[in-house]
């Protein structure tokens, strides 16, 4: 135990400071660090203080203190003095000024660590400070730009530049050439901000310290004006109107505020515009009708940016509280009003526009106020204001506009059509004319309407019609289809009609749009029908031709010949029967007669006739049907004699079962088939109750004669047979 402590004695005594020799010493427990680069710089202020600082340690603790050593020359002697900051002033009494001086500083980590500075030799007497007068700085976008003023003697100085908003950013140094009075760095972030410092660099020729002056943190200089993003104008009370104006600016972040210059037009006051000075980009005011000029500028430490200018439009208001009347007399003209009330003054504003206003103030209670001097067709707005408090600086916060109108002193005609006229739908009988207004300067007297005139190029015929001023479009109709027009436009005031606009050229159209497609679809669709109608109505054209140059053949069945002949030829009662079926098609265009053989061996008997009389022998209903169930047969079948020859009785029999082979039977061949059975017919066998008469007619050449009454024959048909008495008859049927 008494040896350690022996050994720790013996290590303070060999490391104990001599204050007398504290140079050489130099604090073995304290090393230079490559990281802090202290930047010592010592200088004399007014001669009568030394002032030094440093910068501080990176990363240090807060409870880092600094020592600061002061080793003057031949003095054994050393000052010292701790601080916590990075600066210390030493007053006079503690300095020998004509003495050098070698300066250092430790930064005390703790009792056993520290850092020192790099050693700085100066004499204080001439360690003056090198001044810098004057530094201006700011940023166009990526871009700074710092001036300063020229030193009296020639001298070069270096810059160094870093981020203002970046705890981590480092100073970059930026030298300049000899006697330069200007640096500009580019390349820079331009969102960015930045803070600059400038020195002089220390040569033998002069003698002064150069020390980096204070932080100057650079603001971006405001090149762009705002711009209005939204403006509304509102009506408060009558004659009274709120204006509403929000802007922006794209350099907003660098903006301190904007100045809001408030101007009424005209000034005749001839004072200064009001100046607001606000911090939101937004703008509420009240005021009157008259005309006013806003000019709106940003601002920060490096200027005012360019100014913005908005004029509040015209205001039309439906209710003011009075009435103004302007009277044209010659080249004057007197405006008159009566107020509903007296206030201490009226403002008169009156001009041709916002530029060209002019301004009369009157003080005395009358309602009437005479102009003078004013141009021909010219259109003037006058307006009239009254105020409680007669000045000028006052109305705009206290004016209230009483009545507005306008007048022209002289009337002419407009002076140009409008500007642009347009065609447009235009169909067979119609088109649309479209047109602008004519400018207001250009009318030289209220617009009462106008007048459209068009003319039909072909004919050389014009016709005109009027509409109000209100009008920019009017539909022409009655016109000629395909044909070409002119039109022309005028304006109409009440000094009577003015030029007339370029003449427009167009064409009607042949065919309104859809009536081209609608025909050839008509006829496309007529094609078609045609087409499906045409065989049908041919099919009965040739029918109904049919019918009158060939008429329909009726029906045999019902046909008196066939009556007729049925009753002429009787059917035997042996069973000899033959059957007539007669089938006529269904579209009666032609008829057939179809004879069918029910039994082969039936034989047709012809019924006898009589001269006195007519044939008495029709069968009755019972009769025919006993024979056979048929209406078509006779059951009244006449027999064969018995003193018939053996020859006779063959023929009869043969001739009776002669058929009707015929598909078709004509009226010709039923007459055939008559004539040829008749033929071969003995007489008694073709009239069996003229067979007494005949006999009793001896020496008489006998002549019989057959009659075939039907419906088809026009004439006298006779028959004339070679044997038998001469019998005639004739039958005349339709």
């Amino acid at each position: 135990e008494k040896m350690k402590c022996f050994l720790l004695l013996v290590s303070m005594a060999l490391f104990i400071r001599d204050s007398s020799n504290c140079l050489e010493s130099d604090l073995p427990f304290c090393k230079q660090v490559p990281d802090w680069h202290g930047e010592l710089t010592c200088y004399t202020e007014r001669k009568i203080s030394l002032f030094c600082s440093w910068l501080p340690v990176p990363c240090a603790p807060k409870t880092t203190t600094y020592t600061i050593i002061l080793k003057w020359d031949k003095i054994s002697r050393c000052f010292e003095k701790t601080t916590a900051s990075t600066s210390i002033t030493i007053e006079r009494k503690s300095l020998y000024m004509n003495r050098a001086v070698i300066i250092w500083v430790s930064a005390n980590y703790s009792h056993e660590s520290s850092v020192k500075t790099k050693n700085i030799s100066i004499i204080p007497s001439k360690a003056e400070k090198c001044a810098i007068h004057s530094i201006s700085a700011h940023q166009l976008s990526n871009r700074l730009i710092i001036k300063w003023d020229a030193p009296k003697k020639s001298m070069q100085y270096e810059l160094q530049y870093k981020e203002a908003c970046s705890t981590s950013s480092q100073w970059i140094l930026v030298p300049t050439a000899n006697d330069a009075v200007n640096v500009t760095v580019s390349d820079l972030n331009s969102t960015s901000s930045y803070v600059i410092q400038l020195r002089c660099r220390p040569s033998e020729d002069h003698h002064c310290v150069c020390v980096w002056s204070k932080e100057i943190l650079v603001p971006h200089k405001l090149i762009d004006k705002p711009t209005i993003s939204a403006n509304e104008t509102t009506e408060i009370s009558p004659g009274r109107i709120n204006v509403f104006l929000q802007w922006q600016i794209t350099q907003s972040r660098n903006v301190i505020g904007y100045y809001v210059n408030i101007e009424r037009i005209p000034n005749s006051c001839n004072d200064q515009p009001e100046r607001i000075s606000i911090t939101e980009r937004r703008l509420h005011l009240n005021l009157s009708m008259a005309y006013y000029r806003f000019n709106i500028s940003a601002y920060n430490e490096a200027g005012e940016s360019p100014q913005i200018t908005y004029v509040v439009p015209d205001f039309t208001s439906t209710v003011l509280p009075g009435q103004i009347t302007a009277i044209p007399q010659g080249n004057n003209t007197v405006v008159t009003w009566t107020p509903e009330y007296i206030p201490k003054c009226f403002v008169v504003d009156w001009g041709t526009g916002k530029e060209d206003m002019h301004m009369k103030i009157i003080t005395k209670p009358m309602g009437n106020f005479t102009l003078d001097h004013l141009q021909p067709y010219k259109l003037y707005k006058i307006m009239v204001h009254a105020s409680d408090i007669c000045e000028c600086e006052s109305f705009t916060r206290h004016e209230r506009t009483f009545g507005v109108t306008h007048f022209y002193s002289v009337q002419g005609v407009p002076r140009t059509g409008p500007a642009t006229v347009k065609i447009s739908n235009i169909m067979k009988h119609s088109a649309i004319v479209k047109w602008t207004e004519v400018p207001a300067e250009d009318c030289l007297g209220f617009l009462q309407g106008y007048r459209i005139n068009y003319t039909d190029t072909m004919k050389n015929l014009s016709l005109a019609v009027a509409v109000n001023s209100s009008t920019t479009c009017y539909l022409l109709t009655g016109l000629k289809e395909k044909t070409a027009y002119t039109v022309q436009i005028s304006g109409v005031t009440t000094a009577g009609e003015g030029a007339q606009s370029r003449s427009q050229f167009f064409t009607t159209l042949k065919y309104d749009k859809g009536e081209f497609e609608g025909i050839v679809a008509a006829l496309c669709l007529g094609i078609i029908s045609t087409m499906f109608f045409l065989p049908i109505i041919c099919s009965l054209m040739l029918r109904r031709s049919r019918k009158l140059c060939w008429p329909t053949l009726p029906s045999p069945r019902d046909s008196s010949a066939i009556q007729d002949v049925a009753r002429i030829i009787p059917r035997a009662n042996q069973g000899l029967t033959s059957r007539l079926l007669l089938q006529t098609q269904t579209d009666n265009d032609t008829t057939i007669l179809h004879v069918i053989e029910e039994d082969s061996k039936a034989s047709l008997l012809l019924q006898p006739f009589s001269e006195d009389t007519e044939d008495n022998s029709e069968c009755d209903a019972g009769q025919c049907e006993s024979a056979g169930g048929s209406p078509d047969t006779c059951p009244s079948l006449l027999k064969i004699p018995e003193k018939a020859t053996a020859t006779e009785k063959e023929r009869v029999s043969s001739s009776m079962r002669a058929p009707l082979l015929s598909d078709y039977t004509s009226m010709e061949f039923s007459q055939k088939a008559m004539l040829s059975l008749a033929l071969n017919l003995p007489p008694w066998a073709a009239h069996p109750h003229m067979e007494g008469k005949l006999n009793n007619w001896p020496g008489k050449v006998e002549q019989h004669t057959l009659f075939t009454p039907q419906d088809y024959v026009k004439q006298s048909q006779v028959v004339f047979m070679p044997t038998g008495p001469t019998l005639m008859e004739e039958t005349s049927l339709s």
